[in-house]
């Protein structure tokens, strides 16, 4: 329970941390995006303005050499003028008298200008440039006074941008950041996702890590309690004089204990699953049983896809029930108990194989071993093999048993590609 909190408790932390980085990442982007079109905007508003200028400087200098023409002329001049700045919409020139001499919508040429427009005689630039309101809509413009040859006022030039003009370059301005925005968030959002597959390889790996230190520990503990025991017999067989019989024991639990653990290390190449075993075999010998490994003994991590957390309860279960049924009947029997263990994969596939001497099934009770709840060992029990169904089937693996009442069980994992 507390190795599946520890793993429940590093998902959700890489959970958290992948929410709050693609908040980060998406909150950053977007204040980017807001305060580069903001700066755009603004860009865009100065290279009106200036253009508005340019622009106005510009006719005024070639209303100089068409002033003196016929209103017909001065009409068809201007009228080309405006058809070669496709960025101004309208061009109006007032004497000074405030009549319209030329306006861009021929029906309002020589009419009477009745809006407001600067006091050149009091400014010090001939240029003035402001958001107004004319027959046209809101609009941008720029004034342009217009003198004769001897410095005397004659009137102005207007040069005008409408403002729906200026919006639709915003709006298009706008739509380009939100396409870049957008653009970039899914750049970023492959990019966490491919993080987050990381960081949930490293989390698993630590998981497992933290896993195989537990069972680690509990096999210390075990092996601990195991040799504490052994000690006792060489102190005794000491005190009674037996010094042969001692030194004959201890090279020999020596010898047993390091072939086993070298067995199991060589051909089990995950830890969390090979410190389970080391620590089961010693607690097997706790309770008088001895524990087999099969000589095919083989298990390869690439071979399947199998989280060791699974791995780890499917066998411990597995070895706990052969264990208990065995100390059932080591009250009955006086006899040395075995239980063999085998696991065995190649590419795709996995068996595991747990044997027993114990009292084994009755045929009665055959086909409510994996029920929930079902137990002969009292009230409480039963939970472990039908959890351990579950999470087999849950990974596309089958489990089965054969047993002899009196005589022993063997109870059988098996898992294939499909897992």
């Amino acid at each position: 329970m507390k190795t599946s909190f520890n793993r429940k408790t590093l998902n959700a932390l890489r959970k958290e941390i992948k929410h709050d980085q693609l908040a980060l990442i998406i909150g950053i982007t977007i204040l980017l995006t807001i305060g580069g079109a903001m700066i755009n905007i603004s860009s865009n508003d100065k290279a009106f303005n200036q253009s508005l200028q340019d622009t106005s400087e510009l006719v005024t200098r070639l209303y100089k050499f068409a002033k003196n023409m016929s209103q017909p002329e001065l009409t068809l001049y201007m009228d080309s003028i405006i058809e070669d700045l496709p960025d101004i919409d309208v061009i109006s020139i007032v004497d000074k008298n405030n009549n319209r001499i030329y306006h861009a919508h021929h029906e309002l040429i020589n009419t009477q200008f009745d809006g407001t427009h600067p006091d050149f005689e009091t400014m010090s630039s001939d240029f003035l440039t402001e958001n107004s309101t004319g027959p046209s809509g809101p609009q941008r413009r720029t004034y342009s006074a217009i003198y004769d040859d001897d410095g005397h006022y004659e009137g102005f030039i207007m040069i005008i941008k409408l403002r729906t003009s200026m919006r639709s370059v915003t709006i298009r301005t706008m739509l380009l950041f939100l396409v870049v925005t957008i653009a970039a968030i899914l750049i970023e959002l492959a990019i966490c996702t491919t993080l987050s597959k990381k960081i949930k390889k490293q989390f698993l790996e630590f998981a497992e890590d933290l896993e195989g230190t537990k069972f680690l520990v509990d096999s210390m503990r075990a092996n601990n309690h195991d040799f504490t025991n052994k000690l006792h017999v060489i102190l005794g067989l000491i005190q009674i004089g037996q010094y042969e019989k001692a030194q004959s024991y201890i090279e020999n639990i020596s010898i047993i204990q390091r072939e086993t653990i070298s067995k199991v290390m060589n051909s089990i190449d995950n830890a969390s699953f090979a410190a389970l075993l080391i620590g089961k075999i010693a607690r097997a010998s706790e309770c008088n049983v001895k524990f087999i490994l099969n000589e095919n003994l083989h298990f390869k991590s690439e071979d399947v896809d199998i989280p060791s957390e699974a791995l780890v309860t499917i066998t411990g279960n597995l070895i706990d029930n052969a264990l208990d049924a065995m100390n059932v009947m080591a009250h009955s029997e006086c006899r040395q108990n075995e239980l063999h263990f085998g696991v065995m994969t190649k590419p795709g596939s996995l068996l595991i194989t747990v044997q027993d001497t114990g009292c084994g099934i009755s045929d009665e009770v055959k086909d409510h071993v994996f029920e929930n709840g079902f137990s002969t060992k009292g009230e409480g029990r039963g939970v472990g093999l039908y959890h351990t169904r579950l999470l087999i089937e849950s990974l596309g693996g089958k489990i089965s048993f054969e047993s002899e009442e009196g005589k022993g069980c063997c109870f059988v994992v098996s898992m294939n590609s499909q897992i």
